[in-house]
């Protein structure tokens, strides 16, 4: 592949180990932090190559570097037509990281720090301003805020008319509202002038705000582009969570919900649990387990879908995972709600479960708190406390993702489509512990799960009948399955 001198080249750096947005980072680099189904690192190659047109990019990688180069390999089959390489950090700072690429960058050349999201951010003039521009030496995006912190996390400009006059890194009381963006034109001049830049005192490195500082001041051709949109340093989880959050609740009314209600004899549950749903949820689908009763005869005559499920039974009871799974992958819902066909689960917790899955992958209920649980609901005293133990046993095995579980066992979750769908090839279990499963490979694959209090009522129907005559065998699959997670030794 060739390329005219003339034509950018573009530099994204994911090297950083991102020590404020630990303890994800340890074991998620923070350009992979993904936010609607698509990792920064994606996001920021397309605004090079589909904005900037870079026919070369190089991706600067250091911390947990075989993960992002993984996602490079994926991101690159997007486009065939752009050579994308990656290349080591110096650990001597981002400065240092793009003087790195000397030999390997001819001309001009584009830069993207990536912990930056941008949502609508106009590119495309900050482009427009760099080609209209006589012999540039740089050219930095800026963003009008009303944060003054947000200023105080990247760095300010100081202007004339668009021509820029200093920077401050991370100022503490900032002159103006112009908020420095991680978003960069430099000629090949950049790497004089980083020869040029002494180390900063505070960080020991050279710093890339020194260095454009630097060719400001003596070249007068660096300069600054306006941009319009929605801009957000991931600094910290709270940030990417942040952001995750508005963007699902912008959006939210537009999200389809699907329900799935396994189902087995019953008959006298069923259609009492079909009609609380219904008008909360778009869909739902009824999977039957193998009852013997009028159950299905029911069901048939309501407006919602039903799928045969298997009545193979094992030691612990119906396989029932298979079943539910292949209802999950078949619904046409972007959010998934789990609830009983026994009438234990009530669709009034329904907006609370809602509520909260905007901040996270997965909300699951739970049941212990007494005061919200129906006289004579079927969840004894011991039941309750070894669901709470091993919950206790969850939150100890995986410390570092810092879970928060009291119930193990509640069935009763809304979850992301997308989210159970990268979860999905690690889900073996096929009985009762399919729910235990899924939370504990929530935690594995690094996403957010919260449990939060739901109402519990009396049930009826062979399932929580059986839940006294076979706690034992519950209890040990769920130990035996914790641990075989744990301990990556799948059944």
């Amino acid at each position: 592949m060739s390329f005219m001198k003339s034509d950018l080249t573009g530099v994204i750096a994911a090297a950083g180990k991102g020590t404020r947005a630990y303890p994800r980072t340890t074991y998620v680099p923070k350009p992979l932090f993904s936010f609607e189904n698509q990792s920064l690192l994606e996001r920021n190659v397309e605004i090079q190559v589909k904005i900037f047109k870079v026919k070369k990019l190089y991706i600067l990688v250091g911390h947990l570097k075989e993960i992002v180069i993984e996602e490079i390999k994926r991101i690159q089959k997007k486009f065939p037509g752009v050579q994308i390489e990656s290349a080591l950090w110096t650990k001597k700072g981002l400065a240092s990281d793009v003087a790195s690429l000397r030999d390997k960058i001819e001309g001009d050349f584009s830069l993207i720090l990536g912990d930056e999201f941008y949502l609508n951010i106009n590119h495309q003039s900050m482009l427009k301003s760099w080609k209209a521009k006589k012999n540039p030496g740089a050219m930095i995006a800026t963003i009008n805020t009303n944060f003054v912190s947000d200023i105080r996390k990247n760095y300010s400009v100081e202007l004339d008319q668009d021509r820029v006059i200093q920077l401050y890194e991370k100022p503490q009381n900032p002159e103006n509202t112009l908020l420095g963006l991680g978003s960069y034109f430099f000629s090949h001049e950049y790497f004089d002038f980083f020869d040029q830049t002494p180390e900063s005192s505070r960080s020991g490195v050279v710093e890339l705000t020194d260095v454009i500082d630097k060719m400001a001041k003596e070249t007068r051709r660096v300069h600054a582009s306006l941009l319009k949109g929605r801009y957000f340093n991931i600094n910290s989880l709270a940030d990417y969570y942040t952001v995750n959050y508005l963007l699902r609740s912008e959006k939210f009314s537009s999200y389809r919900t699907s329900l799935i209600i396994p189902v087995l004899n019953n008959e006298y549950t069923i259609s009492d649990v079909i009609s609380d749903f219904k008008g909360h949820v778009n869909e739902i689908i009824v999977v039957d387990m193998g009852s013997t009763d009028r159950t299905k005869k029911i069901v048939k005559g309501l407006p919602v879908k039903m799928l045969e499920g298997a009545s193979k039974q094992n030691r612990s009871g119906i396989y029932y995972a298979p079943a539910i799974y292949d209802a999950m992958k078949k619904s046409s819902g972007d959010i998934i709600v789990l609830a009983a066909g026994d009438g234990s689960f009530r669709a009034r917790d329904l907006p609370k479960l809602m509520e909260y899955l905007k901040d996270c992958d997965m909300v699951v209920g739970t049941r212990t708190t007494r005061q919200l649980m129906e006289q004579g609901a079927n969840l004894n005293w011991l039941y309750r406390w070894l669901n709470v133990g091993l919950g206790k046993l969850v939150e100890i095995l995986w410390w570092g993702q810092e879970p928060r579980f009291t119930d193990i066992g509640c069935m009763y979750r809304a979850v992301w489509k997308d989210s159970f769908l990268k979860i999905f090839p690690d889900l073996r279990d096929k009985g009762k512990t399919f729910s235990v499963e899924m939370m504990v490979e929530i935690v594995r694959y690094h996403m957010r799960c919260i449990e939060i209090p739901i109402s519990f009522y009396k049930s009826y129907g062979l399932i929580e009948e059986q839940k006294l005559s076979r706690q034992f065998f519950y209890f040990i699959s769920v130990f035996r399955l914790v641990f075989s997670k744990k301990l990556r030794i799948f059944r």
